[in-house]
């Protein structure tokens, strides 16, 4: 995680604050109506996309792995007194909050070692009409990250079959996957996806 540690600082770019907004606004097309909810965004960094959904009675729960991005999480959200993090990694250990109505997360899948675990893992911790929304690259050819090893890389984005395979094997009654976004990158069109799991 020191590439994320070392990137913390300068994270927050007008571009990717601009672009978590717009991910944001089509999440909460799925959303339930409803006067408070209990989210917890998973892989959080800075808060970015999650900064977005601090409104009403919301309460957000931030969870991820590097240090220095939690630090930027907790100076940001200061005076949000509905708003806390927790440096874990959920791969390997558990948290000891449950029951949110949504569950979070914006190309943080990519980094796991096993994404299909991890769903059945959110599952578990989504209220009975809970949402799971997670936000990640189509399936590329690797180019994405110039160094994918020391980037914590573990998958080169994911195909519509893998994301319907993880609904299948997380029994979600309801499940959705659209593309929200083409990143340009190094002349490269990488196809964004957004995929909506819910019970």
């Amino acid at each position: 995680m020191s590439h994320f540690n070392q990137m913390a600082n300068t994270w927050d770019t007008p571009e990717k604050i601009k672009l978590s907004a717009s991910y944001a606004e089509k999440i909460k097309t799925y959303l339930p109506k409803q006067e408070s909810l209990k989210i917890l965004e998973f892989g959080c960094g800075t808060g970015l996309l999650g900064s977005n959904f601090i409104y009403e009675k919301n309460q957000l729960t931030g969870i991820d792995t590097s240090k220095g991005m939690l630090e930027i999480f907790e100076q940001k959200f200061s005076n949000q007194k509905n708003v806390h993090s927790i440096l874990l990694n959920l791969e390997e250990q558990d948290i000891n909050e449950n029951n949110f109505d949504l569950i979070i997360s914006a190309m943080a899948f990519h980094h796991l070692i096993d994404p299909a675990k991890m769903i059945l893992k959110l599952k578990k911790l989504l209220s009975p009409n809970g949402i799971i929304a997670i936000i990640d690259l189509d399936q590329e050819d690797g180019s994405f990250h110039p160094d994918p090893k020391n980037m914590g890389v573990h998958h080169f984005g994911f195909s519509e079959e893998v994301t319907n395979s993880w609904a299948i094997k997380g029994n979600f009654p309801k499940h959705t996957r659209e593309i929200i976004n083409i990143m340009n990158k190094d002349k490269n069109n990488y196809p964004v996806f957004l995929a909506i799991f819910s019970n």
